[in-house]
C-alpha cells in the first residue's frame, strides 16, 4: 500500500484576546502541535485521546475546515493542500470528505434526504442531472436506505438512519479519504455496531481510506489498522493496532487501555486499572518537559525538564517517552 496522506509538522493555533488591552501582546492557544503521521491507501488510521487532546482539530485541519491558523504540510497523493486557494480547493474537496459526529445537527433540516446526498455533486462536480440521480439511488441502496425514503426530511429518520444519510453524502463524490469524526458516539450501542459494520463494508466496496477520530478504544480496536494517541496536542504513541493493544509503550496509552471494559472475566482479572490523577496542564501556559509528566504514575525528575520526541521503539511502533527510549 502506498502513502496516500502525509502529515508533516501540522500545527493549529487559535488567537485569543490580547492581554493588557488593545495594545497588549496577542495570545495563542495551540491545539495541535507539530503532528506527523502517514496514512496508506486503503488503511484506517485512528486518532484517539480524551476531550481536548486536539484530535478533531487535527482532522478538520487536514480537511481545510479548521478555523485556526494552520501551518505545516498536508500532502494528498504527494501534493500539499494547505496552500491551495479557494478556487483550487474544489478538486481536493471531491477527494476528502467528512462524516460528522452528530447526525442530528450535521444535516440541513429543511432539505430532503435525496437533496442532502446530492448537494456535494451539485457543488463539486459537473455531472448531468441524470447521472446525479443514478448516483443518489446507488448510494441509498449502498447505505441501506429505501428508495421511498429519499423524499423524507431528516426529522423523519432515526439517529442511525440520519448517520447513513451523512455517510451517503460523504460517498457521493467518490472520495479517496473519508474523515470519520466520532461517527458513532451519538448513537445507541446496538446502532453503533450496525454503522461500524457498514463503514467496514463500504471501505471494501469502494476502496476507501479512513481517518477515524474517536475516544472509544473498543471501537478503534474493531475498526482500525493503526492508531495514533494524542495528548495535549501532541502524538505520544503511534503503532499498528495489534502492537498497541498488546503492548502499549506510553504510560498514557496504557492507562487508556486499562479503562476499556471487557466481557472476558479472565482479562478483567489480569488487567490492572491505571488511574490518571490530577488535571491536564494549562494549554496557555504549557510546562517544560513531557506534557503528561504531572499525571504520569512512573515519571522521573527529568520528565519535567526534557520534552520527549516521537521515536521508534519497535517495528511499527513509535513513542514519545524518555523512559522508553533505547540506550
Amino acid at each position: 500500500m502506498s502513502e496516500l496522506l502525509e502529515i508533516e509538522n501540522l500545527s493549529v493555533r487559535f488567537p485569543l484576546r490580547k492581554s493588557g488591552g488593545a495594545f497588549g501582546a496577542k495570545t495563542y492557544l495551540t491545539a495541535v502541535d507539530s503532528v506527523n503521521f502517514t496514512v496508506k491507501k486503503g488503511e484506517t488510521l485512528a486518532i484517539v485521546g480524551e476531550s481536548g487532546s486536539g484530535k478533531t482539530t487535527a482532522a478538520l485541519a487536514i480537511a481545510r475546515l479548521a478555523a485556526g491558523e494552520t501551518t505545516g504540510e498536508v500532502r494528498l497523493e504527494g501534493k500539499d493542500i494547505l496552500p491551495l486557494s479557494q478556487d483550487d480547493l474544489k478538486a481536493m474537496r471531491r477527494k476528502v470528505q467528512v462524516i460528522f459526529q452528530d447526525p442530528y445537527s450535521s444535516l440541513n433540516p429543511r432539505q430532503r434526504a435525496e437533496d442532502i446526498v446530492r448537494e456535494p455533486l451539485d457543488s463539486l462536480t459537473d455531472k448531468t442531472s441524470a447521472e446525479k440521480d443514478v448516483i443518489v439511488d446507488e448510494l441509498f441502496a449502498a447505505v441501506g436506505l429505501r428508495p421511498e425514503q429519499k423524499r423524507l426530511f431528516p426529522h423523519q429518520f432515526s439517529g442511525g438512519q440520519r448517520q447513513r444519510i451523512g455517510i451517503a453524502r460523504a460517498l457521493s463524490t467518490r472520495p479517496e479519504v473519508i474523515i470519520c469524526d466520532e461517527p458513532v458516539s451519538a448513537l445507541d450501542v446496538a446502532v453503533q455496531a450496525q454503522i461500524l459494520n457498514l463503514l467496514r463494508r463500504l471501505q471494501a466496496d469502494f476502496g476507501l481510506t479512513y481517518l477515524f477520530i474517536s475516544h472509544d478504544l473498543g471501537v478503534v480496536q474493531h475498526m482500525c489498522d493503526s492508531v495514533a494517541v494524542m495528548y495535549m496536542g501532541k502524538i505520544v504513541e503511534h503503532a499498528d493496532r495489534i502492537s498497541l493493544f498488546a503492548n502499549p509503550s506510553h504510560p498514557y496509552t496504557a492507562a487508556l487501555l486499562s479503562a476499556v471494559p471487557s466481557v472476558d472475566a479472565r482479562r478483567r482479572e489480569e488487567t490492572k486499572r491505571i488511574l490518571i490523577p490530577g488535571d491536564p496542564p494549562d494549554p496557555l501556559n504549557m510546562p517544560p518537559g513531557c506534557r503528561f509528566a504531572s499525571r504520569c504514575p512512573v515519571a522521573e525528575a527529568r520528565c519535567s525538564q526534557i520534552e520527549p520526541e516521537l521515536k521508534p521503539v519497535a517495528d511499527g511502533q513509535s513513542v514519545a517517552c524518555l523512559l522508553r527510549e533505547k540506550g
